[in-house]
């Protein structure tokens, strides 16, 4: 296929392989775009990596009866009480958790990340001049993180986390405004900097936005510019600094908005956002194995694995509607639940669903599911939680 070669397929009871998010499967009817191969290929050295996968391959939508945990305990909920989701995963509101702090009077502009502490049972919040917003006791408390003032300038746009045994937990994130990387720990006290790239296609454009970042070890970071040159590439740190590796580009995506390591399958999972689709790529040796699309029209922005499950949350739904979240099986490789917050459960600014993250609480029967999101333009945060509705 010549290289910048774009075109519509229309994918009618089709079935193809999924190399890594599943198995065969009947695609349902969707328009989707074939794009080149050899996208992942390392620029910098312009060694060619072949065959990656070229063709997207719609997600069909299933739903489950079942899912990865019991189901909670059953609930008769009140006349009325909006729920959104299908199957096994259906939500309500949580309105009295992750509260703003009372001392933010507004929130006019979160195009922020949210990451999760499962050791503390804490999670955290990003909002531009504010830097890190806490919340603890289950989500209930919530206070502004006195920590290092870089995280107060700029934007810290995509985060990860990366727990370690016996030590507290290391924090990427990138700031897509000062164009920055920044590394810490969970105190967010003192931050190393990492400046923009300066090889490669940054040597005669400097230009960088940084999107996301993605921890594979503790020793081995992923950065995506998805605002700028579309690079996803690797850093090292201690000390931190650029591996001097380049890969993507435009062709590989128009909006290279997210990463995500899937640490099961030593994989990449990149939120192609314009294209609507996520896709996968070998850490070695840098091949697009599978390529997911989402309905046409569609958004995605970051992704978030629990298990087998991944949560999609999207800026835009199709025709320009109010941003959905998806639950993804990986292992179906279906769509297993769509998600509305605005148009469901009444939250009147979550148009643009920009972040969302997993929240699981308990254990057994006394386990609780949540969904944690942040919306931008206008701008908020609010928690959903997993129910077992009575018939």
């Amino acid at each position: 296929m010549r290289e910048g070669f774009n075109l519509k397929l229309r994918l009618t009871q089709m079935k193809q392989p999924s190399i890594r998010f599943g198995k065969f499967y009947d695609a349902l009817l969707l328009t989707v775009a074939i794009v080149p191969a050899g996208f992942a290929q390392n620029v910098s050295s312009g060694a060619t990596q072949a065959p990656d996968m070229t063709n997207a391959v719609a997600l069909p939508f299933a739903v489950e009866t079942s899912g990865p945990v019991r189901a909670p305990k059953t609930v008769k909920l009140d006349p009325g009480t909006p729920v959104s989701g299908q199957g096994f995963w259906k939500f309500v509101a949580a309105r009295g958790l992750v509260p703003v702090p009372p001392e933010i009077s507004s929130v006019t502009n979160a195009h922020s990340t949210l990451i999760v502490d499962k050791e503390s049972g804490n999670a955290y919040w990003t909002l531009p001049g504010i830097g890190w917003i806490g919340f603890s006791n289950q989500l209930r408390s919530s206070w502004i993180v006195a920590g290092d003032p870089v995280f107060t300038n700029g934007n810290l746009h995509g985060a990860d986390i990366l727990p370690r045994p016996g030590k507290t937990p290391l924090v990427a994130v990138a700031d897509n405004v000062a164009g920055r990387i920044y590394l810490t720990d969970i105190t967010f006290q003192k931050a190393e900097i990492l400046e923009h790239p300066a090889f490669g296609a940054y040597a005669t454009n400097n230009a960088f936005r940084p999107t996301d970042v993605a921890f594979v070890n503790d020793h081995e970071l992923w950065v995506a510019d998805g605002y700028a040159h579309q690079r996803f590439m690797p850093v090292d740190f201690s000390p931190l600094r650029w591996r001097g590796e380049l890969y993507g580009g435009g062709k590989f995506s128009k909006n290279l908005h997210g990463i995500t390591y899937d640490a099961a399958h030593d994989e990449f999972i990149f939120s192609a956002r314009t294209e609507g689709q996520l896709k996968r790529v070998d850490r070695v040796p840098r091949r697009v194995t599978d390529i997911a699309g989402f309905p046409a029209g569609t958004l995605p922005c970051f992704v978030k694995l629990w298990g087998d499950y991944m949560l999609v949350p999207c800026l835009e739904g199709t025709n320009h509607s109010a941003g959905p979240i998806y639950i993804v099986n990986t292992e179906t490789h279906a769509i297993v639940s769509m998600i509305k917050p605005k148009e469901d459960l009444g939250y009147t600014d979550a148009q643009h669903i920009h972040d969302a993250a997993w929240f699981v609480t308990g254990e057994g029967r006394e386990q609780e599911v949540y969904i944690i999101f942040t919306n931008w333009r206008p701008g908020g945060i609010g928690a959903l939680k997993l129910v077992n509705v009575a018939e």
